[in-house]
């Protein structure tokens, strides 16, 4: 092998020299559309490596392509195999290039021997032979020196670039070849190398501008420039370190811009228009190619008549000519032929041939993307007013750019060039977005929001927003999971409309660039769902900002891992808002502020006792945070001060100790208390403990209306305490809830009793799942048909007592004393046994409007009474889920919407 090489050295040397001649006598010139020329790029050293992800989608990593093709092509291993895949303008012809020059320089892969070039062209003609197309590609090289060379195929790579036609095609495995000398199509070729029966130990570097999926090769993506790539890009073009960073972020700024500038060739687009615009920065992308068609159609001093049947015709051949190639034929129906051969087509079209007017000719769009700009131009321009849009499977740039151009601002070059519009096209595009908004906006697809929020974005026009938005009922799902278009996009229409009922990010993980971006937004939201969200302090800072001074009422950050700084952030900016005094009378509506299960700590303790001193904040949700003793007693502290204007308090899944329920007993017995409701779920409270807060509620500065206690592991010795309170002539509570604890029979008997009192204002009483026994249920209904008793909604669901229990209160539902609204009976072991009387009961009592019977043993039997009631009280809300019933029985039920089974 070292004589062969030492032998070809010669051969190398000029091989290498051939290869960089061919670059440095390219004649591809660089324009605006086609890119900058590879010649110029790597003769300028202006190449900036790009990025690529590799793997498979759902575990992909990010990587920059020199450090891929390294990794592939080590020195040591043979028979690398890499597909590098990515769409037009993305860099791949340039890459390859790059690295073939790099080689020829003797910079990198330099233990190859020899790079090769498969030429795309010769493999998708007539059948040959490797060995034969190798010899007709490089002319330099004789067979004889290409025997040897090919004798050692380790020491070869081989490039092919533009490879998907040749790789989306599979031949049979017993057509693939083995000798150099076998003729063969170029698809049989390529994939006898890729799978190792041709050429054994070769390397290979195949580029394509779609994803196929290779056994045989290495994926990768390539993804274009990164956001720093992006900025070394304008820095050295604008040869200004400081002046291309702030012409990329101006630019990044322009609507449906920042989505293309991970594409190098829009890139060099992009920095050759401001350059050639003294810096300035078109708004839209559509303003931009309006700016680059006006500029093209000038130089070439097309007339306004020539100028709009080339638009016109350019954009039918786009919409009719579906492959990646149109031919002299498709340029002729398109009504083009007298453009062919002209300048001003080669600068929009790439023309495969050396005469542009020859009938071999093929031509593409030098950018897909220009493609889809004219074709929308093109509608615009057309005469024929009866033409109308559809609706479509999915929304594609081309539908961006009829919304941009609908802008008479953003087409205003281009009418200067080409003529007016037709106002009946741009009426119809109105229509046609008025009717797909309404079409879409009231559904459950957020993807497909996003695109109607971004073609709003698009047309630039508030006008045209608060037509299409306002006239259909807007369905606020769940917005999270945007990308920063969609920020942007929903940020305009909202700032449009001046206003948002309901933000909704549930589960969202927002950047801190897109939460700037959603400032407006929050601002304008009257109620802001965060929920499960990842959000960082930066995050916070712009929520906190908007929050000052914006109209949100209800704000829910649920189950996000905040932290101490970040609840000190949002404490202090609801601590300095203006909002709640100004805007909103305290008697109406809610200000929510929901921090459950944040990861809050004592150390934010203070700042929240300061937002609630100096803010309007009605509802405070901490639930499921670890403050402990020392933060809750001093936020506590501030619920019995003159400016706290809280109502309503959960302390849900809170540490708290006798210490802090002695604190809130003291606070709520201030005459300054403002609370109304206070939430103690699933806390381990001793029973002990709740002396100080029943001594409270028997005070008559203590205002508390609604108590909770469910799953407090409270026991029945905690029942004379609140016995002694609710019969309290001070004592105004409504609503209290001691489900979930083991109350004996005998102490639960004096909460009955308790309720009896005249001076027991309590109307809605939960026992659920407290082991409640049939006497329990016999004193619940007699407190049913006191006369004293206010109650109006009773909950006795998951006590186990069985039909003999449940009659009691059947039996009271009967009596004229019983205002009972809401009954929950739900699994107490009903049976059919005891349908019949709670029918007769439940027609009998005028006031009962909602019945829970789930989870119990009613079979089939009892449905035609169960359905005979509804029709008898049709105001009636059933529940009768997950009983004995058979899907026979379903047909009897589906008709009343009041029953749910």
């Amino acid at each position: 092998m070292e004589v062969s090489l030492d032998f070809l050295s010669d051969v190398q040397m000029l091989h290498k020299e051939v290869m960089r001649n061919g670059l440095l006598k390219s004649t591809q010139a660089s324009t605006c559309l086609s890119g900058q020329s590879i010649k110029d790029v790597i003769l300028n050293k202006c190449y900036i490596p790009l990025s690529v992800s590799v793997g498979e989608a759902y575990e992909s990593e990010t990587s920059d392509l020199e450090s891929v093709i390294s990794q592939e092509f080590v020195e040591g291993t043979e028979g690398g195999k890499l597909l590098l895949c990515g769409g037009q303008g993305m860099g791949k012809t340039t890459a390859v290039e790059q690295l073939i020059w790099d080689w020829a320089s003797g910079i990198h892969l330099q233990h190859f021997a020899f790079i090769l070039r498969l030429c795309t062209s010769v493999l998708s003609g007539p059948e040959q032979s490797l060995e034969s197309m190798l010899l007709n590609t490089h002319t330099h090289i004789s067979a004889e020196h290409l025997e040897i060379i090919l004798k050692t195929p380790h020491t070869i790579l081989f490039v092919l670039d533009d490879a998907q036609d040749l790789l989306s095609n599979y031949p049979e495995s017993d057509k693939q070849v083995c000798e150099l000398h076998q003729p063969a199509e170029g698809t049989v070729l390529v994939h006898s190398l890729l799978e190792g029966s041709l050429l054994p130990g070769v390397s290979l570097l195949l580029t394509s501008r779609e994803a196929v999926e290779l056994e045989s090769a290495r994926f990768a993506h390539l993804i274009g420039f990164s956001s720093s790539q992006r900025k070394a890009y304008f820095q050295r073009f604008f040869d200004n370190k400081d002046k291309g960073e702030q012409i990329l972020h101006r630019c990044e700024q322009a609507v449906g811009v920042k989505e293309l500038c991970a594409c190098p060739g829009f890139c060099w687009t992009l920095c050759c228009v401001c350059k050639e615009h003294e810096y300035g920065v078109p708004e839209t992308l559509s303003e931009l190619y309006c700016v680059i068609t006006n500029t093209l159609l000038q130089e070439h001093k097309v007339s306004v008549e020539m100028a709009k049947e080339l638009i016109y015709g350019l954009g039918k051949l786009a919409e009719q000519c579906t492959s990646v190639n149109g031919t002299h034929t498709d340029i002729i129906k398109c009504g083009l032929q007298s453009f062919l051969g002209s300048k001003i087509l080669s600068d929009i079209l790439k023309v495969n041939a050396n005469d542009g007017a020859s009938p071999d000719t093929t031509f593409s769009f030098m950018s897909l993307t220009f493609k889809d700009f004219l074709r929308a131009a093109s509608f615009y321009l057309d005469r024929d007013d009866g033409r109308i849009l559809e609706t479509p499977m999915e929304i594609q740039n081309y539908h961006f750019f009829l919304a941009g151009l609908s802008d008479p601002m953003q087409r205003k070059l281009l009418e200067t060039s080409a003529g007016l519009f037709n106002s009946g096209r741009i009426s119809e595009f109105h229509r046609w977005l008025r009717s797909v908004a309404a079409e879409v906006l009231p559904g459950v697809n957020k993807m497909n929001h996003w695109q109607i929020l971004r073609i709003l974005h698009h047309t630039l026009s508030p006008t045209l927003v608060r037509e299409s938005v306002s006239s259909c009922k807007w369905r606020l799902v769940s917005y999270g999971g945007m990308q920063d278009t969609e920020c942007a996009a929903l940020a305009f229409v909202v700032r449009c409309l001046g206003e948002l009922q309901h933000l909704n990010l549930y589960m969202s993980s927002l950047t801190e660039e897109q939460a700037e971006k959603l400032v407006t937004v929050f601002r304008l939201a009257e109620t802001i769902n965060m929920a499960q969200s990842r959000v960082s302090v930066g995050v916070i800072r712009h929520v906190a900002r908007a929050l000052k001074d914006g109209r949100a009422t209800d704000v829910s950050l649920t189950h996000c891992r905040l932290g101490d700084e970040a609840v000190k952030i949002l404490c202090s900016s609801i601590t300095h808002s203006t909002l709640y005094t100004l805007k909103y009378d305290l008697s109406k509506g809610t200000q929510n502020h929901i921090l459950w299960d944040c990861h809050m700590t004592p150390a934010c303790s203070e700042a929240l006792a300061e937002m609630l001193t100096t803010s309007k904040l009605r509802v405070l949700n901490l639930g499921a945070n670890k403050i402990k003793d020392e933060g809750l007693i001093r936020l506590i502290g501030a619920l019995g001060t003159s400016t706290c204007t809280l109502q309503n308090l959960c302390l849900d899944l809170c540490c708290l100790t006798g210490s802090c329920l002695a604190a809130l007993s003291s606070a709520l017995t201030s005459s300054l208390s403002e609370l109304r409701n206070l939430t103690l779920r699933r806390i381990n409270l001793a029973d002990e403990t709740l002396e100080h807060l029943s001594q409270a509620l028997q005070n008559g500065r203590c205002n508390l209306n609604t108590l909770s206690l469910d799953s407090c592991q409270l026991s029945g010795s905690c029942c004379p305490a609140l016995a002694a309170a609710l019969q309290s002539e001070h004592c105004s509570l409504t609503e209290l809830d001691l489900s979930v604890n083991e109350l004996d029979q005998t102490n639960t008997l004096l909460i009955c009793d308790a309720l009896k009192s005249p001076k027991c204002s309590l109307e809605k009483l939960c026992m659920n799942a407290c082991e409640l026994t049939e006497p329990v249920f016999s004193a619940l209904g007699s407190v049913l048909v006191c006369e004293a008793s206010m109650l109006k909604e009773l909950n006795v669901g998951v006590n186990k007592v069985g039909d003999a229990a449940a009659k009691h209160i059947l039996k009271a539902l009967k009596h004229p004393n019983c205002q009972l609204q809401h009954l929950d009976l739900e699994m107490v072991q009903l049976t059919d046994a005891c349908v019949d009387e709670l029918c007769e009961a439940v027609m009998a009592c005028g006031s009962l409007t909602n019945l829970i019977l789930k989870n119990n043993n009613l079979t089939d039997n009892s449905v035609p009474l169960l359905v005979k009631l509804v029709q008898d009280r049709p105001a009636l809300q059933l529940n009768v889920q997950y009983n004995d019933f058979s899907e026979d029985v379903f047909e009897l039920m589906d008709p009343y919407e009041t029953i749910r089974y």
